[in-house]
């Protein structure tokens, strides 16, 4: 089974849009080319960061549709719902096109603020002895190293604002221009965020945030983040991309948003209808939730 693969890596990318891009090259969802020469931004940034903040912490949770590609070794596709107000929580389908020769299948997945939940084929519940979901407590998850524990510290700090921050705090903050994104208008901000001058400031990251990305960026082995972002008339943030290499590959993620303010359901499977996979352990089941 695939189960610890599966949600270590869906732990590790998604972030509802903390970030995602296509290195400020990409052509949005008109396929429109963005603009050759970015200008700086001219609002404050302080101003600009208080409005996406403010509008994202009123409706806190929205639809989400994200794909993630780590070089050629993989293509990651996350669609569902999520909200941010006490960490990253919500629900998923996973589809994975890895450079395997067994096929991943689709997966639905319930991230919760202690546990990740993946549902079980179909075809293997009666192995499971009847049992329809896999938990992984993200405290198991955080002790497979660094990358486990950038994984849980990644979705504690989720949040569609995070990208605004990144950007304002990056000091190459440029607005290229309006877009529209899968038809709706938007505003095109785009900068790189260097590592090395990761620093907490009032225009921009706080403690909390620099000492995430600093972890987060060091496990992968990255120098910097270079970061898109579009924002509409309301505030919020429709399209966000990244781009960051890492040792292995270079890795780039692209989120759209919609609906937001959309009802989450945040119920959690029976603990008589889940195992328990021991990823410290190698897999090992248990009866227990």
């Amino acid at each position: 089974m695939r189960f610890r693969t599966v949600l270590a890596v869906t732990a590790a990318t998604a972030t509802l849009g903390t970030v995602s891009a296509c290195g400020g090259k990409s052509t949005s969802a008109t396929g429109q080319q963005a603009s050759a020469k970015p200008t700086a931004v001219a609002v404050s940034p302080v101003a600009y960061l208080l409005k996406v903040e403010d509008a994202t912490a009123k409706v806190h949770s929205a639809k989400m549709d994200q794909t993630v590609t780590t070089g050629t070794l993989s293509q990651m596709h996350l669609v569902g719902d999520h909200d941010w107000a006490h960490g990253l929580q919500g629900n998923v389908t996973v589809s994975v096109k890895a450079a395997t020769p067994t096929p991943v299948p689709a997966m639905r997945m319930k991230i919760r603020s202690d546990a990740l939940y993946v549902k079980v084929p179909a075809q293997k519940v009666a192995r499971m002895g009847g049992r329809h979901w896999v938990k992984e407590p993200l405290a198991l998850l955080a002790a497979q190293g660094a990358a486990g524990k950038a994984s849980t510290d990644q979705l504690k700090q989720a949040n569609p604002a995070l990208a605004v921050r990144m950007l304002i705090s990056s000091g190459d903050l440029r607005k290229v221009g309006r877009e529209t994104v899968r038809g709706v208008s938007a505003t095109h901000y785009t900068g790189t965020l260097d590592v090395a001058e990761l620093i907490a400031s009032k225009q921009g990251l706080t403690p909390d945030d620099v000492k995430f990305l600093k972890k987060r960026l060091a496990a992968s082995g990255a120098a910097d983040d270079h970061v898109d972002l579009w924002v509409n008339s309301e505030n919020l943030p429709v399209e966000t991309q990244e781009e960051m290499q890492m040792d292995a590959a270079k890795v780039t993620s692209t989120t759209y948003f919609s609906d937001y303010g959309v009802s989450v359901d945040l119920s959690v499977p029976d603990a008589s209808d889940t195992f328990t996979l021991h990823s410290v352990t190698g897999g090992n089941q248990t009866g227990t939730a």
